[in-house]
């Protein structure tokens, strides 16, 4: 028991340290080529970076106009933001922290599939933050390898995983969501009950917030942790909730 303490204590004190330390992107390799689809650059702004001396940081917006039915951002080092609203394109800032060499961003649409991410050339510092506006329907997957992902306002199915950082999101009414941490919290608060969620934090808390008008079959394991459940709940129910953490405690409550 005090070795799995130690060892979420160690872990925990990287998800802190993760925000600071920009190191540890991918480096070498090919980007993908720029999509031929419709994209405005809107601005490209360079600036020296404040929080590590020595870094440089760049930010770059556009926009994709053709027709997107799921995003993909894909973050090596940086947060991730991720908001739903009524327009029909996708809007990207996307900023860069380096120390020597500016990381390759590429943007990929593949059908109506589009898909940002980066590369870096081998340095100290090197990250990738993004910030999305996507329509309110579309999918949406996210990953960071060490950032934090926030999402809001979606209404498609959701895919959200953080090696080291923290998922918060809010405002969800997509009919599956799976949210997945390594070392870091999940909290999320739905509008309309999903078909399906899936939790998992291996060293984190799990914070639910569901409709309380309806049942839900749960399933709900805090293995060094206490599980609380505060929703009604059925067996027959096909709105079906599954959250697990190795070190930390659950909480799934019925909202107003």
């Amino acid at each position: 028991m005090h070795r799995i303490r130690r060892a979420a204590a160690g872990v925990l004190g990287g998800v802190a340290l993760g925000g600071l330390v920009l190191t540890g992107c991918q480096s070498g390799g090919s980007a993908s080529p720029p999509s031929p689809a419709p994209a405005q650059v809107t601005t490209t702004s360079p600036s020296p970076g404040l929080s590590v001396p020595g870094t440089h940081r760049s930010a770059t917006s556009y926009r994709i106009t053709s027709p997107v039915s799921t995003v993909v951002v894909i973050s090596h080092v940086g947060n991730i933001t991720v908001t739903g609203g009524g327009g029909a394109s996708v809007s990207v800032t996307q900023q860069a922290t380096y120390s020597k060499t500016p990381p390759v961003t590429t943007r990929t649409l593949s059908g109506k599939t589009l898909t940002v991410t980066y590369t870096c050339p081998s340095q100290l510092v090197c990250a990738v933050a993004y910030a999305l506006q996507v329509p309110r329907d579309v999918a949406v997957q996210a990953q960071a390898d060490a950032g934090a992902v926030r999402l809001a306002d979606l209404a498609g199915n959701v895919t959200a995983k953080a090696k080291v950082g923290l998922i918060n999101a809010t405002g969800l009414s997509g009919a599956s969501v799976s949210l997945t941490t390594d070392g870091g919290g999940i909290t999320a608060s739905f509008t309309a009950a999903p078909g399906t969620i899936a939790a998992v934090a291996h060293v984190g808390a799990i914070i639910l917030h569901v409709p309380g008008q309806d049942s839900y079959k749960v399933s709900a394991d805090a293995r060094v942790g206490h599980a609380d459940v505060g929703v009604r709940q059925s067996s027959s129910s096909d709105h079906v909730i599954t959250a697990t953490t190795d070190v930390g405690a659950i909480k799934i409550s019925a909202s107003a």
